[in-house]
């Protein structure tokens, strides 16, 4: 488990799973990192006032890709999976450092005590 005391880069974007490379810059936040493409994407689609209802939005990338392109990319989910655990670690780890219960932790998650002690604690 990562320290809370670790500053963990982002190192792909979490919206279209590509890596970061010397001239890509990510953009992070708490859990989540995005790219300039992204962001330009997202930029263009919001910039768009006539026709575009309030709950548009980018449509995945699986509708126009074959097979053996969709199955490529599950292992960049599964990372992307991964890299959320490890950021909720650490924001657990801030709430424990805090001096937060396990009682609170697992309410705020919607899990038991218990089971967020079982885990998060790292026993």
């Amino acid at each position: 488990m990562t320290t809370t005391s670790e500053k963990v880069e982002p190192s792909f974007c979490d919206f279209c799973a590509s890596p970061k490379s010397d001239g890509k810059r990510l953009i992070a936040g708490p859990g989540i990192a995005i790219c300039e493409s992204c962001i330009s994407a997202a930029s263009d689609l919001l910039g768009k006032s006539s026709g575009i209802s309030a709950n548009a939005q980018i449509e995945p990338r699986w509708e126009v890709m074959n097979d053996e392109e969709l199955l490529s990319h599950l292992p960049e989910i599964a990372a992307v999976a991964d890299r959320v655990e490890e950021r909720l670690q650490q924001w657990v780890g801030a709430a424990r450092s805090r001096g937060l219960s396990w009682a609170r932790i697992g309410s705020s998650l919607d899990i038991s005590r218990q089971s967020a002690w079982e885990r998060f604690s790292g026993r």
